[in-house]
């Protein structure tokens, strides 16, 4: 299985002729326009379902399966948290829960605020039951890191999203993957102004322990290669079926 997460900075009407030669199975893309209104081309072939949210029709969180997967909302969403959406991926017998995430600022930085990683760790409670600690998919720009509010001090919601999490069994693939920890990545996903100079890592894609113990691979898009596109590059995970 292959899994795909890309911020496309919106334009998926071209940019998806980037992203779906990769052969992904499933693709989460942040800031993507709405899919109804894109022509896939030859693409719409393959394509075996979409899914999309959105206030802005050009500016959603998009996800598209290919290889017989298909796609339902989980009956217990709240639009409360309107970007961290949860779905329930099958294909024959297999079903995983996934959540894609595009965590972002919709009010004031104020203590008690809810913008960025605040809104998945706001959102854990009422997903309690979905994250489980087997099949469970969470993947997409959280738009966070463990440095990323202050380098002097540890941005405390993503320490709690992340412990949280490892508490169900379920850890970042591209830390288990690249054996780095959490705030010391080597391979940026953001590019701030599309700037090589200014590297982030705040994409990512976590997975309960059966799945980490069938991953293959992990790969981050290289700057040159995207950089015109977007200001981030995609991350594309691999695991044995």
């Amino acid at each position: 299985m292959k899994i795909v997460t890309w911020n496309c900075k919106m334009k998926f009407r071209e940019d998806h002729k980037l992203v779906f030669p990769l052969n992904p199975d499933i693709v989460v893309i942040p800031e993507c326009e709405e899919l109804d209104t894109v022509d896939f081309g030859d693409y719409s072939k393959t394509i075996s379902d979409t899914y999309w949210i959105g206030d802005n029709s050009q500016k959603g969180l998009g996800i598209v399966t290919f290889n017989g997967f298909k796609i339902s909302l989980y009956h217990g969403y709240d639009d409360r948290y309107k970007f961290i959406l949860p779905l329930v991926i099958t294909k024959n017998n297999l079903s995983y829960n996934l959540i894609g995430v595009w965590t972002q600022m919709i009010g004031k930085k104020t203590k008690d605020h809810k913008n960025y990683i605040r809104q998945f760790k706001l959102s854990m409670n009422q997903y309690d039951s979905f994250i489980r600690p087997k099949n469970s998919i969470i993947l997409g720009d959280f738009n966070s890191n463990l440095i990323w509010e202050n380098p002097r001090r540890i941005d405390s919601d993503h320490k709690y999203v992340v412990e949280e999490l490892q508490k169900k069994d379920i850890s970042s693939s591209y830390h288990h993957f690249f054996n780095e920890e959490q705030g010391e990545e080597t391979r940026p996903t953001f590019y701030y102004h599309h700037k090589k100079g200014k590297p982030f890592h705040i994409d990512f894609c976590f997975l309960s322990k059966n799945l980490i113990d069938k991953l293959t691979h992990v790969e981050i898009g290289c700057f040159e290669d995207w950089s015109q596109t977007s200001d981030h590059v995609p991350m594309i995970i691999e695991m044995d079926d």
